[in-house]
Order: C-alpha cells, then sequence, then structure tokens
C-alpha cells in the first residue's frame, strides 16, 4: 500500500532534521498495537489517545469521521503512533486492512486540505513501530 503510513523499527536511526517535530502545535496519539487485538480494542485506543467526542459511534465509519475532523484538540500537526503496530488486528486481517485505509484516507484528508487564511495548515502523519532490530540493546 503507498500511502502516509510510515512503518519504523523503534531503534530505526534516522537524520535528526527528520525527527524533529514540525514548528507548531503538536500533538502525539500514542497507542498499543498488542491492545488492539479486535475493532473494540482499536475503538478504545483510538478514543482514549485522541480523546473522541462522546458522540463517536464505536464503528469503523465513525472513526474515519472522527480521524478528518478532530475539531476538539487545539493543534496544527497530529502524529498517530502505534506501538507493536503488526499486533494491531493481526488476527483480523480484513479489519486491519479497514483500519489502514481509514488511517490514510485521514493523512490524504489533511494532505490535501488547504489552510485557512491566517492559519496554519494542519498535518497528519502515522508511523506503525515494528520491534526492535535484532541486536538491539534495550
Amino acid at each position: 500500500m503507498d500511502s502516509g503510513i510510515r512503518a519504523a523499527s523503534p531503534d530505526a536511526l534516522i537524520p535528526l532534521k527528520d525527527a524533529l517535530p514540525p514548528a507548531g502545535l503538536l500533538y502525539t496519539a500514542r497507542m498499543r498495537g498488542q491492545e488492539m487485538r479486535d475493532a473494540d480494542g482499536v475503538f478504545t485506543q483510538f478514543h482514549e489517545a485522541l480523546r473522541l467526542p462522546d458522540y463517536f459511534g464505536w464503528n469503523w465509519n465513525a472513526l474515519r469521521d472522527c480521524l478528518c475532523d478532530l475539531h476538539w484538540i487545539t493543534a496544527t500537526h497530529f502524529l498517530v503512533v502505534i506501538d507493536d503496530g503488526a499486533a494491531a488486528l493481526s488476527e483480523a486481517p480484513d479489519e486491519r486492512e479497514i483500519l489502514l485505509r481509514a488511517l490514510d484516507d485521514a493523512v490524504t484528508f489533511w494532505t490535501g486540505r488547504p489552510g485557512l487564511p491566517g492559519q496554519e495548515r494542519r498535518t497528519f502523519e502515522v508511523v506503525l513501530l515494528g520491534p526492535p532490530a535484532a541486536g538491539s540493546h534495550h
């Protein structure tokens, strides 16, 4: 899948300029893939990490809608990080594809949305962290 979702090892070596957050208000939502084994786990992790509103419908369409809104969070840049991303919905490949498509749709939405006059353009990035590289000493 060619998308705005990046996969990385937690101990990957990257240039410092790529590790620095963008200027502006940054909101990082860090989730645990091990607790996202089923759809309810996914929705719970997103609900907690992104403080989804009370009207969140606890289904895939509602998650996609919320990811393309986020008006309840005062931020210019959003970073969604899923630790052990391979574990998320690993036992439900069809639903995993729906999750990845929803995340990719959000990246595409925020990338294509023009900034409003006098406001900085909002960004939305997703990183799926894998296990540490072999031989890592963490």
